[in-house]
């Protein structure tokens, strides 16, 4: 998705914005007001909106907009631009959820970094999403085995201990399974289930990603 909503009051402004992501391979949607770019939002949600923070004659302001935006459209980045801007409205604009803060006139390469890091960013955000609903899925057991019976017992036993775990089987048999279902049954049920393979992952720095890394400036 590469759908860019530009707002500006400014048609030479928008115009301009929207020619050069055109030309770099974007789709652009254009607002003047206040009234347009909540049409526009309300339409079809953005890959990335491009706000002014001033818009002459509008019911709302940018900040008035990027309130709205982030609290209906989470998942949408802002990127504020204004040719007014001082570090108070950068810094409002940022606590408010905006990406970034550019003044007028912009750098071209810099407007396309950052809009290409924004982007980059929410793809990111939305994949750690669906990861986090996969990791966080049902984990039932199914059987009705004998087998099965006194393996389901022994970990119903696990789940109630604050002690190490390790699940140990050929592959496919059902490990992980296990462990999420210890888990979802522990006193840790609403703390992140993280899944690591191990395979992917070079002994000299099994201990750093398992348990992190100090450092002397941060701490652990």
């Amino acid at each position: 998705m590469s759908d860019i909503l530009i707002v500006d009051d400014e048609r030479d402004i928008r115009e301009l914005i929207s020619d050069i992501l055109i030309d770099e391979g974007f789709t652009t949607r254009l607002a003047g007001s206040s009234d347009e770019c909540l049409a526009q939002l309300k339409a079809e949600e953005p890959a990335l909106m491009i706000l002014d923070i001033w818009l002459k004659d509008s019911d709302m302001d940018g900040i008035d907009i990027l309130k709205l935006a982030k609290n209906d459209y989470p998942d949408v980045p802002v990127v504020i631009i204004s040719g007014h801007g001082n570090i108070e409205i950068a810094v409002a604009a940022i606590k408010q959820g905006a990406y970034d803060f550019i003044e007028k006139p912009f750098n071209i390469d810099q407007l396309l970094v950052v809009i290409g890091r924004a982007m980059e960013t929410a793809r990111l955000r939305r994949e750690n999403s669906q990861l986090r609903l996969r990791d966080n899925g049902p984990a039932e057991m199914v059987g009705s085995g004998t087998a099965f019976k006194a393996l389901k017992s022994n970990l119903e036993k696990v789940t109630k201990s604050n002690g190490r775990v390790m699940l140990s089987g050929p592959a496919g048999s059902g490990k992980e399974i296990a462990a999420r279902f210890i888990h979802a049954n522990s006193n840790r049920a609403n703390g992140p289930f993280v899944s690591v393979n191990s395979a992917s992952v070079a002994p000299e720095r099994m201990e750093e990603v398992l348990f992190g890394r100090e450092s002397a400036e941060r701490g652990v």
